[in-house]
């Protein structure tokens, strides 16, 4: 399986747009430039993995911000999960290469490891080093990896955002079912 390019996300997008389906473009925070419209997905995608957990905690909080502040994040996630129902529905590749992250972790689940084990045999460790933040996608798959094998996961963050990052990777881990999104498969 392959992913669709940005370019073929941000014509599919115009056709969302042209077609008014399901976007509110009457809300002042939705945008109607495609490429703004793949940024507000990407970013929810990175920080929800569009995982209904990580969707319900973004709601909750957005929810209680001041207002307008309120309302405009519910409407930027709206939009966000609108976009995305819609891609998936009109393709048949994957959405984007965030998708084969979130597929392993699913793998990683069903198998209980021997999806790893199979394709690479003789690892030691999985070292993740210069990170300076963590997609929740790429949180998952370290959750399923930990959860389901015996392979040590070694973190090393930038000395910026390593304090913070290291606080908040148990909240990022703490998740259940990796890899799962919000949409029918």
């Amino acid at each position: 399986m392959a992913a669709i390019d940005r370019i073929d996300r941000l014509s599919m997008i115009q056709s969302l747009l042209t077609e008014n389906n399901g976007l509110d473009l009457d809300t002042p925070m939705i945008p109607s430039a495609p490429q703004e419209i793949e940024q507000i997905r990407t970013v929810v995608e990175s920080v929800t993995g569009f995982h209904p957990e990580r969707l319900d905690t973004f709601h909750e909080t957005a929810e209680g911000l001041p207002s307008p502040i309120d309302a405009d994040s519910t409407e930027i996630l709206k939009a966000a999960v609108t976009v995305e129902r819609y891609l998936r529905q009109n393709t048949e590749k994957a959405v984007s290469d965030v998708e084969f992250v979130r597929c392993a972790s699913r793998n990683l689940l069903r198998t209980d490891g021997a999806c790893l084990d199979a394709t690479f045999p003789d690892v030691e460790r999985i070292s993740l080093v210069g990170i300076s933040s963590l997609p929740a996608a790429h949180a998952d798959l370290l959750h399923a990896i930990l959860e389901t094998t015996q392979v040590p996961v070694h973190i090393h963050f930038r000395r910026g955002t390593e304090s913070y990052l290291s606080r908040r990777l148990p909240d990022l881990l703490n998740i259940t079912k990796p890899g799962t999104v919000v949409f029918d498969s």
